[in-house]
């Protein structure tokens, strides 16, 4: 209906309903789109970021693996240099067991020899992918990590075998017992008497000529177990070495210079050269005992 400004006829328009709700429908719909416009605009600005984010991960994925091949040479140059270090380990032990029983031949090593140690090996061509390199890579990195753990399980034991002996060195006689040299005037085994000429004595140590007062020294790190006069030895010192079976003794000293249980390093004087005892001049009879037993003293001296 359409009403006029000035007294007139009165005049209606009909719209139809159809057409009301096409209207309203197109209205609601481009509100709908008016208001998803900026959050739509957002959405893709946010994409667009994730875009760039993964482009440049992809490039340096891409940086990555172009390192693979420099990576693949490293673990042969690692491989070649386990097998150097393996080689040295052997010839380490070799000359361990060499200074341990004294030969000197080099001997056989009993722990299992020379491990050569090599990578699976692959064929790869440049058709392989980067990822069948890199499967490759994890793969000889993998043998590496086990065998530098195997490695490293052979030189701590060679380390740890060092380290003992060398402690055990401290406490084997391994030096002249006098500070001065001397001369040996009867050796170890069956001799002639010197004071009573009777034939078939059995010495059980060394006697070695030199001036009296001569300092003596400790052949080896110890306890002094004796350190007075014992009959026939005239002043004497006995040294315990450790607990490796070690003993020395000293016989026919004018002085004694330490006491029993008293604690001594391989050098340290402990006496001077004399004649005590049973003895025709001044001289140092010198004796080493293993595990009791009376060996030929000339196997300790340099």
């Amino acid at each position: 209906m359409i009403l006029p400004n000035k007294p007139g006829k009165v005049r209606s328009v009909y719209i139809p309903f159809a057409l009301v709700v096409t209207f309203l429908c197109l209205m609601t719909t481009n509100l709908y789109f008016l208001c998803r416009y900026p959050i739509r605009i957002v959405e893709i600005y946010n994409l667009e970021k994730r875009r760039i984010c993964c482009k440049e991960t992809i490039s340096q994925q891409e940086r990555e693996l172009k390192r693979i091949d420099p990576a693949l040479t490293s673990t042969e140059e690692v491989s070649d240099q386990i097998n150097a270090h393996n080689k040295i380990a052997l010839e380490l032990e070799a000359k361990y067991n060499e200074v341990k029983t004294k030969t000197a031949a080099r001997t056989k090593v009993s722990r299992g020899g020379y491990r050569s140690f090599q990578l699976p090996q692959y064929k790869l061509t440049s058709a392989d992918t980067e990822l069948t390199k890199l499967s490759v890579l994890n793969s000889n990195l993998d043998f590496l990590e086990e065998e530098l753990v195997e490695t490293n399980k052979q030189l701590t034991d060679l380390y740890d075998r060092y380290s003992a002996y060398d402690r055990e060195l401290d406490y084997t006689p391994t030096i002249y017992p006098l500070t001065q040299q001397g001369y040996f005037t009867s050796y170890f085994g069956y001799r002639r008497d010197p004071v009573t000429g009777r034939l078939g004595a059995y010495h059980e140590g060394m006697d070695v000529a030199a001036r009296t007062g001569t300092p003596v020294r400790a052949a080896a790190d110890g306890t002094v177990t004796i350190a007075r006069r014992n009959g026939n030895y005239g002043l004497f010192v006995e040294i315990k070495h450790g607990s490796y079976g070690y003993k020395t003794r000293y016989a026919h000293n004018s002085r004694l210079l330490v006491k029993a249980g008293q604690q001594v390093k391989k050098g340290d004087i402990i006496s001077q050269v004399g004649s005590t005892g049973k003895s025709t001049g001044p001289h140092l009879h010198y004796e080493v005992l293993v595990n009791g037993k009376p060996v030929n003293p000339r196997n300790f001296m340099p």
